[in-house]
């Protein structure tokens, strides 16, 4: 009787070393074993040992499904093999899903992205990333589950994949619509990005400024004398007072055409606290008034900013700490002037850029 009790159950490489281990009679003690490779080839084996016992050393020099019979006296055994060119990849079940997308995802507005991450183990990080190069965020697994705000400033469509290792990750393509408000970039009038070691600003409310350059633009006024102005602005902020960078976080020209100015995820230098967005009216508004076309745009992108950092009512007074007056009840969105001692944005009670109405429109489409 010839047994085998030890062969390959997974696959073996070509050249790769293996056993097969087995037992006979001990009758056939010093007896060779006989090998025959897949019905062909034959040749002699190692010796049976004085227990019966018996190893078998081999190597395949090809690939697919070979056989090797191990005979002993009048007995013998098939022992199938399956040798492979290159390792066999385990399958790995994905983990990470994605929950369905939100409709309707514009640029310019947060939503939340939602999936599943299963056995993970609670407090996991992933990686959520865009196109296959921008990190977008790195949330990190909640009963089995992940969540991320995000934000995208331009439109179309953008693949999407969440990552937990090389091998677990899941892909979705996501259609952004373009935004209902249109920000000119910055990259429009600099190549120089906001400084990255200025402190991160979580905003608490909105300051309204008019930027004193004169003579104030015409509404008809093109984009190439905007960015100039843009430039000008810049260079009297960080050439004149000594800045890291552009003060204001965004600049309303009389076109109604809204630049973006410093990162608004970057700390202002508006109206000394510093502690909420500054939006500039460019031009002087001591007695005149801004254009219909900044009305409408400083209501559009109040109305986004509010809806973005949960401002739910711009209206009501709060205690607000201000530079020059101590704490006072003011509403959310405010004139430079309510914080510092200035003329800034022009007329008392902010006339001259209409901020009541801007404060009441606002809180209309919230």
């Amino acid at each position: 009787m010839i047994k085998v009790l030890q062969a390959p159950t997974d696959p073996v490489l070509v050249r790769q070393k293996f056993s097969i281990v087995g037992t006979t009679s001990p009758e056939n003690a010093g007896k060779a074993i006989g090998l025959t490779i897949d019905d062909q080839i034959k040749t002699s084996g190692p010796v049976v040992g004085a227990d019966g016992a018996w190893r078998v050393e081999f190597v395949f020099l090809q690939p697919g499904n070979r056989q090797l019979e191990v005979a002993i006296a009048n007995e013998s055994v098939d022992v199938p093999i399956e040798v492979v060119a290159e390792a066999v990849k385990p399958i790995i079940s994905p983990r990470l899903r994605f929950a369905p997308l939100p409709q309707n995802v514009r640029a310019e507005e947060a939503f939340i992205l939602r999936g599943f991450a299963d056995s993970y183990q609670e407090g996991d990080q992933l990686i959520l990333r865009a196109d296959k190069t921008i990190e977008l965020a790195r949330p990190r697994v909640q009963a089995g589950q992940w969540q991320a705000s995000l934000l995208f400033h331009g439109s179309g469509k953008r693949l999407i994949e969440i990552i937990g290792s090389d091998q677990d990750r899941a892909q979705t393509t996501l259609e952004v619509q373009p935004a209902a408000l249109q920000v000119l970039p910055r990259s429009i009038w600099t190549s120089k990005p906001t400084p990255s070691d200025v402190a991160n600003l979580q905003p608490r409310r909105i300051t309204m400024h008019h930027t004193f350059v004169s003579p104030t633009l015409s509404p008809s006024a093109n984009q190439s004398q905007e960015i100039q102005r843009m430039r000008q602005l810049w260079q009297s902020h960080v050439g004149g007072n000594g800045w890291s960078d552009i003060g204001y976080h965004y600049v309303i020209m009389p076109s109604g055409r809204i630049y973006e100015a410093r990162f608004e995820r970057k700390r202002g230098a508006h109206d000394v606290i510093n502690d909420g967005l500054g939006i500039a009216f460019d031009g002087v508004y001591t007695s005149a008034t801004i254009s219909p076309a900044q009305f409408q745009s400083a209501v559009a992108l109040c109305t986004t900013l509010c809806k973005r950092y949960g401002i739910d009512d711009p209206v009501k007074l709060v205690p607000t700490p201000t530079n020059a007056f101590g704490i006072r009840q003011l509403p959310r969105i405010c004139a430079h002037r309510d914080r510092v001692q200035t003329e800034c944005p022009g007329s008392g009670g902010g006339r001259t850029i209409r901020l009541e109405e801007i404060r009441q429109a606002v809180r209309q489409r919230l």
